[in-house]
């Protein structure tokens, strides 16, 4: 749950349903991308009509400008950038982010181990390396599983 300027209160889940409509509304089927009509190409994606499945950094920023009037849309797209910087910074630097209610970023290091090409059959060594790991809230676990 998250609590709006106005005092409003709701979830990721209705965030996206009130994009003009939701897709549900609009006579998309978002279950199952096979036969479901696709949105036209000629308008580009905005935060009121999602036509991609992937939510990206201009469609966040678009958000946070239409839930915070006072903040330009400049100012919106900075906000997420420097959110998005001193996440990647902390990372770099071997610490762990920690979002409550949303779930844990963390950086884990791999040591080097044997591989296989898959379509030779030949070994190759795959090298040591450090990886950022996802694990998602119950709060976030919960909301994705109401779907």
């Amino acid at each position: 749950m998250f609590h709006n300027r106005s005092g409003a209160t709701g979830s990721p889940t209705e965030i996206s349903d009130e994009r003009a409509g939701g897709l549900e509304r609009q006579g998309y089927d978002t279950r199952s991308k096979s036969s479901a009509p696709k949105p036209s190409r000629d308008a580009p994606p905005t935060s009121n009509n999602r036509s991609r499945a992937t939510l990206t950094k201009q469609e966040i920023a678009r958000a946070v400008y239409s839930a915070c009037p006072r903040i330009s849309r400049r100012q919106a797209k900075e906000l997420i950038d420097a959110v998005l910087e001193e996440i990647v910074s902390t990372l770099v630097a071997g610490e762990d982010v920690k979002l409550r209610g949303f779930g844990n970023f963390a950086v884990r290091q791999k040591r080097e181990r044997p591989g296989r090409n898959p379509k030779t059959g030949v070994v190759a060594p795959i090298t040591a390396r450090r990886v950022v790991t996802f694990k998602g809230s119950e709060n976030l676990k919960v909301e994705i599983d109401e779907e």
